[in-house]
């Protein structure tokens, strides 16, 4: 399924997160690009320069983009925020996770409205997860994002018959991290330069979390989800997710015990469940979780297993109850990661010393 998934996407444990999901075609003669797109020569030299076309290898082969884009459909997390932070409005966006009445995030909405607006579409999905094909051609778009998302071979052939499309650059759900998603944006945008600079900015600004806060580094820590009850495992997440990664670019280093996370993956999971009589096996000095609703929290913390584990037992905790915030650290971008840090480093310096946070005032 390619809709986005929300914070708590992963095990839930392992199935509950999966059940959790929510907002993460016909031809148009001569838009569309597929898996045999040549990377001509022109291609790569447009790239570089910002010229078109463009020609961009991702998971389901390469995609050509002959021209500027101006009318950009997002399908993904993140990719809304690159598009408009690149100075372009899509004209439609998938509902986001943790957003407003509307579908859209703070730092989503007050990106577009100082570019003058108006917001754009939202996009839903039916009950099995499927994609409005006919909402995105009657936007007539010249461009298709969905970096961070599961398109499948069906999909991606359906979208590109509406206009050139860019799914995942790697594998389902791994659409490289925030740096490269916002560099090969740039590229289809013919914005490199400036896409190059929000990198810059944005680096500097992580760079600079680890050295106010020099406890952070070498922490090792883990992420995951809180209890639900009947839970018999805990839901961890991959070394190459998003959340993760972020951690790791404040100072943070991720669990020794990743490998035996991932051994319980099963198939393109970006996450692992391990059981809660097997948690003490599982290294961390700090533990970074979500929790939907704030019931989670306290239920998690009187379990008798989970609460014996070391940074549990130590207050070595951060739990992001807040669904914004969850989406803003999950699906961290160029635009969300300076709504985020005020509010999330705060909560991992608490749980460093030890001080548990819940995310909660007091």
């Amino acid at each position: 399924m390619s809709r986005s998934i929300p914070a708590g996407r992963g095990p839930g444990a392992v199935a509950r997160l999966v059940a959790l999901a929510v907002a993460a075609v016909v031809v148009l003669a001569g838009c569309g690009s597929g898996t045999s797109e040549p990377d001509s020569a022109k291609a790569k030299t447009g790239a570089a320069s910002g010229s078109f076309p463009v020609s961009i290898k991702h998971g389901h082969g390469a995609t050509t983009i002959k021209a500027k884009p101006k009318r950009i459909v997002a399908v993904s997390w993140m990719s809304l925020d690159v598009v408009a932070a690149l100075g372009t409005v899509p004209v439609g966006v998938d509902e986001q996770w943790g957003g407003d009445k509307q579908g859209y995030t703070p730092w989503f909405r007050s990106t577009v409205e100082k570019l003058g607006g108006p917001l754009p579409e939202t996009l839903k999905y039916g009950d099995a997860g499927e994609m409005d094909f006919e909402k995105i051609l009657s936007l007539k778009p010249d461009l298709i994002v969905g970096l961070y998302s599961g398109i499948t071979d069906v999909e991606y052939k359906r979208l590109s018959e509406i206009a050139p499309t860019l799914p995942y650059l790697k594998k389902p759900w791994d659409g490289g991290t925030w740096q490269e998603m916002t560099r090969t944006i740039g590229r289809a945008m013919g914005e490199t330069k400036k896409a190059e600079s929000l990198v810059t900015d944005i680096q500097g600004r992580l760079a600079a979390v680890g050295v106010e806060h020099p406890e952070f580094k070498g922490k090792t820590f883990t992420y995951g989800v809180a209890l639900t009850p009947g839970a018999t495992d805990v839901g961890l997440y991959l070394n190459y997710d998003a959340r993760v990664r972020l951690l790791t670019e404040m100072g943070f280093k991720n669990t020794p015990s990743m490998k035996t996370i991932a051994s319980t993956a099963k198939g393109t999971n970006w996450y692992g469940g391990v059981s809660l009589e097997k948690l003490d096996t599982i290294e961390a000095d700090i533990f970074v979780g979500w929790a939907n609703g704030t019931a989670e929290v306290p239920y998690s913390l009187k379990d008798p297993l989970f609460s014996r584990w070391k940074p549990i037992a130590g207050k070595h905790y951060a739990f992001v109850q807040d669904a914004t915030l969850g989406m803003a650290t999950s699906g961290p971008s160029v635009l969300s990661i300076p709504w985020a840090l005020e509010r999330y480093v705060p909560m991992l310096a608490d749980a460093v010393a030890g001080r548990g946070s819940t995310g909660e005032a007091g």
